[in-house]
């Protein structure tokens, strides 16, 4: 079980911020990988978030290879100029290296919409 499928239990994570700021530490620990994924934007101005903690070896390298897919080095697209569009804010901390991206909706496709849906399902 993730650390997200058991703060679930107790009520919805999307009024409650990440997982990870409220227990008051953004490091993951040894051999562990959290994902944080943000939405922003929109009519309404909900701002939900998703968590996953991953701790198994076995599930750590799956998720690492969907993480490394995403093209972190590439130009990020531009945000502005799209009023009410999402933009997802994507963060990955291991316990020596972090990885931050602000994606908007008109480019989360490929690898950065199959993390996004996958950090989604884990934390239901």
């Amino acid at each position: 079980m993730t650390d997200q499928q058991q703060d679930d239990r107790d009520g919805d994570v999307a009024d409650r911020g990440p997982a990870l700021h409220e227990r008051g530490s953004d490091a993951a620990p040894r051999g562990a990988l959290r994902i944080t994924v943000s939405r922003t934007g929109g009519v309404a101005g909900l701002a939900p978030h998703w968590s996953v903690m991953v701790t198994e070896e076995k599930d750590v390298d799956s998720w690492l290879s969907l993480v490394e897919s995403c093209p972190w080095d590439a130009p990020a697209p531009g945000i502005g100029g799209e009023p009410d569009r999402f933009v997802y804010t994507i963060r990955v901390l291991q316990p020596d290296h972090e990885r931050d991206a602000r994606v908007p909706e008109r480019a989360l496709d490929g690898p950065w919409a199959d993390l996004v849906a996958r950090v989604k399902d884990a934390s239901r």
